[in-house]
C-alpha cells in the first residue's frame, strides 16, 4: 500500500515538470551505511533535478518517510497489508436488517462451520494439508495482489533505480526473499515501460542455484549497470556475459556532496585533553539473533579479542571512542565487549572511554572527523572512516572488505575476523601512526579521482528520468 506523509503536498500542487524516481532498496532504517547510500543517490539526483519526486520501494517505509522521501511502498509482499474479501454493499432492495446478520443468524453460521470443521477432523491427515493448503493461497493472493499495486505505482514513475550494496545477496531470508523480489519489481518495471538501473551494487551471498536463476534475470532486465567493485563486476559476468561491459563506480558514499557532509562538532577532542582518539567500531557477526547464520564460538571469540583491544588501547593511555553503524544490532556488542572487562580495568577506563550517541550516519561522520584511528568490523564503517579521512584499520567479516582496502591500497591494515587477535591489531596501528599523513593523502586522492566516475553516472540516470518524463508527458 502506498504510505504518503501528513507533509507531503497534494498531488495537484506538485508541478508536471518534475520527474518521479523509485529506488528500491533491503534498508529498514538500522544500517547507516544503506542510509548514507541512499542520501548520496537522493542528493545527487535532486542538485540535477530541482523538485524531483522520490518513492521508496523498502523494507521499512515510515522509516524512508521521515528520513528520505515523499512516498513508500513495500519492497515484499510480506509487508503489504490488504483484505482478501471486498466489503459488502447493501443492494437497492436489501433492507438495512438484511444487509447485516442478527444474532440468531451468527448462531447458525458459527455452529454450521463449527459442524464442518469436526467432520473434516475426523479424516485422518486432512486438517494439516487444509492449513497448508490455505497457508499457501493466502502467500500466493498477497503476493499477486502487491505485484498488482506496484505495477500502478511503476507506472507513475521515470526511472526505477537499484542502487547500494548488499543488492546481489540471499543471505538474508534465501533465494525467495531478495533475489526474487529484485527478479519480480525489474520484471514490473519491463511491463510498466519504466528503464529500470542498478547503480554501484555490491555483492553478498550467491549461495543456490535459484538466486543465481532470479538475479541474473533481473540483471538482464536492467536498461543500465554499474558495480561498486571489480569483483562484483566479475561475478555478474558469471551470472550474465554481457555485463563484462558494464562500468565500476564505487560504492555510493563516497560520492556523497561535501554539502551534505556535517563538520565536526562531537566535542571529543576536549574530552580527550590531548591524547590521542581511536575509535572502535564493532559488529554482530555470527551473533545468535542478530546474523542470518550464527556462530556463537566465533562471534564470543571477536568480543573478547575486542575486549582485550580495548584493555591494550586504555593502559597505553589512548582515549578510546566506541561507536557503531548499524542500530540495534552492532549497539547490542557494545554491552557484550564491556563486560569482559575485568573491575580493575573498567575502573581504569572510566575516563577514557565515550560512548557517542549513534542516531543516523551523520551522527557517526561527525564523530569520526574527532578521531586519529579507527578500528573497524563492518564494510560501512571502514567506508565512513575514508568518507571523513579517517585511517582504518579493517576487521574483516567478508571479501566486500577486503576488496574496498585493496581499492584504496590499505591492505597492510587489513585483518581477518577469523584468525586476528588484539595484539594484530595494535600492531597495524603502530605502523599507520608511522605512515598516518601518507595514508590521509592516499585517502583523499581516492575520492577525488572517483567523483568524475560518479558524476558521469549521475548525469546517465537524470537523463534517463528527463528522456522517460519527457516522452510521456
Amino acid at each position: 500500500m502506498l504510505l504518503r506523509p501528513s507533509t507531503v503536498k497534494p498531488a495537484q500542487e506538485v508541478p508536471a515538470s518534475c520527474p518521479r524516481i523509485a529506488l528500491l532498496t533491503p534498508y529498514d532504517g538500522g544500517n547507516l551505511g544503506d542510509a548514507a547510500i541512499q542520501d548520496s543517490m537522493i542528493a545527487n539526483l535532486c542538485e540535477r533535478m530541482p523538485g524531483l519526486q522520490l518513492l521508496g520501494i523498502t523494507l521499512g517505509c515510515d522509516n524512508f518517510l521521515k528520513r528520505h522521501g515523499q512516498e513508500a511502498f513495500p519492497l515484499l509482499s510480506a509487508s503489504f497489508s490488504y483484505e482478501l474479501q471486498g466489503r459488502a454493499e447493501t443492494r437497492p432492495d436489501q433492507t438495512e436488517s438484511e444487509s447485516h446478520p442478527t444474532a440468531s443468524n451468527r448462531s447458525v453460521e458459527r455452529g454450521l462451520r463449527n459442524l464442518i470443521r469436526r467432520a473434516l477432523s475426523k479424516v485422518p491427515g486432512l486438517m494439516p494439508v487444509l492449513k497448508k493448503a490455505r497457508a499457501v493461497i493466502d502467500a500466493a493472493s498477497r503476493q499477486i495482489l502487491h505485484s498488482v499495486e506496484g505495477y500502478r505505482v511503476l507506472r507513475k514513475q521515470d526511472l526505477l533505480i537499484i542502487s547500494g550494496g548488499g543488492q546481489l545477496d540471499d543471505e538474508w531470508g534465501g533465494a525467495w526473499v531478495h533475489p526474487f523480489a529484485l527478479c519480480k519489481w525489474t520484471l514490473l518495471a519491463r511491463l510498466a515501460g519504466v528503464p529500470c538501473v542498478m547503480a554501484s551494487v555490491g555483492v553478498g551471498k550467491i549461495s543456490s542455484r535459484a538466486s543465481r536463476r532470479f538475479i541474473s534475470l533481473a540483471l538482464r532486465m536492467c536498461r543500465y549497470r554499474s558495480y561498486r567493485e571489480t569483483k562484483t563486476r566479475a561475478i555478474a559476468v558469471s551470472l550474465l556475459p554481457r555485463a563484462a561491459n558494464d562500468s565500476v563506480v564505487p560504492d555510493l558514499a563516497f560520492s556523497m556532496p561535501d554539502s551534505e557532509l556535517p563538520l565536526p562538532g562531537a566535542d571529543i577532542r576536549s574530552k580527550a585533553c590531548g591524547r590521542t582518539v581511536i575509535a572502535i567500531s564493532p559488529i554482530a557477526f555470527g551473533k545468535p539473533g542478530n546474523w542470518p547464520t550464527p556462530d556463537r564460538a566465533l562471534h564470543d571469540r571477536y568480543v573478547q579479542q575486542m575486549a582485550r583491544l580495548l584493555s591494550c588501547l586504555a593502559r597505553r593511555g589512548y582515549f578510546v571512542v566506541i561507536l557503531y553503524s548499524s542500530l540495534g544490532d552492532d549497539e547490542s556488542v557494545i554491552p557484550e565487549i564491556m563486560g569482559h572487562l575485568g573491575e580493575e580495568i573498567k575502573h581504569h577506563v572510566a575516563g577514557q572511554i565515550h560512548f557517542p550517541a549513534i542516531k543516523g550516519w551523520k551522527d557517526l561522520v561527525t564523530a569520526l572527523l574527532d578521531v586519529d584511528y579507527l578500528v573497524a568490523s563492518r564494510l560501512h564503517s571502514t567506508i565512513l572512516g575514508f568518507v571523513s579521512r579517517t585511517p582504518v584499520v579493517a576487521i574483516s567479516f567478508d571479501p566486500k572488505v577486503d576488496w574496498v582496502m585493496e581499492d584504496l591500497d590499505q591492505t597492510d591494515y587489513l585483518l581477518q575476523i577469523r584468525d586476528f587477535a588484539s595484539e594484530d591489531v595494535l600492531s597495524a596501528l603502530d605502523r599507520m601512526k608511522v605512515r598516518r599523513d601518507a595514508v590521509i593523502e592516499r585517502i583523499t586522492s581516492y575520492r577525488q579521482s572517483i567523483l568524475s566516475a560518479s558524476a558521469r553516472q549521475y548525469d546517465s540516470l537524470t537523463r534517463m528520468a528527463l528522456e522517460h518524463h519527457q516522452s510521456h508527458n
